[in-house]
């Protein structure tokens, strides 16, 4: 498993839209609603159990999470 904390917002952007990666947007669904990155999808940090599952079906996808809008 390869476990990056952090990666560059040019990095970011040439994953986003790839096969197998997932930008994972944590905020309330009001807050994604006002605004997220493009490709971005939203699981709730309160629905993070109850969802996770389902939203993330591919075990096997590299996920980024980030808990801001685009800034």
């Amino acid at each position: 498993m390869n476990a990056e904390l952090e990666i560059t917002v040019d990095d970011l952007r040439r994953r986003v839209g790839r096969p197998g990666f997932v930008l994972v947007d944590v905020l309330p669904h009001a807050s994604f609603v006002e605004g997220h990155i493009p490709g971005a999808v939203n699981l709730p940090i309160a629905e993070l159990r109850a969802r996770a599952s389902v939203v993330l079906p591919d075990p096997s996808a590299e996920i980024a999470v980030y808990c801001g809008g685009p800034t």
